[in-house]
């Protein structure tokens, strides 16, 4: 499991746009909205890490760092 601050998710329509977008390529996505930066976790592989944070980026939402 990968888990990922991740700036400007702000409510839980946030984290449902995020889920409904990256499901299908990433498997469950959870995020975390009661902590600040938000935390999203996916079970990923390491070669997909990277275009996991391009695809949350692509969203409007910055990865700060993974954790």
């Amino acid at each position: 499991m990968k888990k990922f601050e991740v700036a400007n998710i702000h409510c839980e329509n946030c984290a449902n746009t995020i889920k409904n977008a990256l499901k299908d390529d990433f498997g469950e996505i959870c995020v975390d909205l009661n902590c600040e930066p938000k935390i999203v976790s996916a079970d990923i592989k390491d070669t997909d890490v990277n275009r996991f944070k391009t695809e949350l980026e692509d969203l409007g939402f910055e990865v700060l760092q993974e954790v």
